[in-house]
């Protein structure tokens, strides 16, 4: 008797699911309509370049008291992506260079890099 209790919910939860109804299935429709709509290369790209500027601009505070970090501006020309790890950004800024590492991606994400380096190139003395 347990057996076939467990076989009629069993049926009727798979049953509902199948046959939710148009509504159901204009909704997911829709939802996934939205979604495409806003994953487009611009759109990629332009959330990779604000998670990296936004990235930047605390790195660059952080370590070396940047002054104004608003006018740090990232384009296409001050980053790279790495061959090896596709989470890994290369980037170069005014004397600085250095990577960020982040643990999601970040055109898709808002993400703070989990490993970050910069260095500061050494000025050179004219003498």
């Amino acid at each position: 008797m347990k057996n076939l209790m467990a076989w009629l919910v069993f049926a009727a939860l798979v049953g509902g699911a199948v046959f939710a109804g148009p509504i159901r299935d204009d909704y997911f429709k829709t939802k996934d309509d939205i979604e495409k709509s806003k994953d487009t290369p611009e759109a990629r790209k332009q959330f990779l370049e604000t998670n990296i500027q936004r990235s930047l601009r605390r790195l660059l505070v952080r370590y070396y008291g940047y002054n104004n970090p608003e006018k740090i501006k990232i384009s296409a020309s001050n980053y790279e992506q790495s061959e090896k790890d596709k989470l890994t950004y290369y980037f170069k800024y005014e004397e600085y260079v250095g990577f960020l590492t982040f643990s999601n991606n970040p055109e898709y994400y808002y993400a703070v890099p989990r490993e970050e380096k910069v260095l500061q190139k050494p000025k050179a003395d004219n003498k």
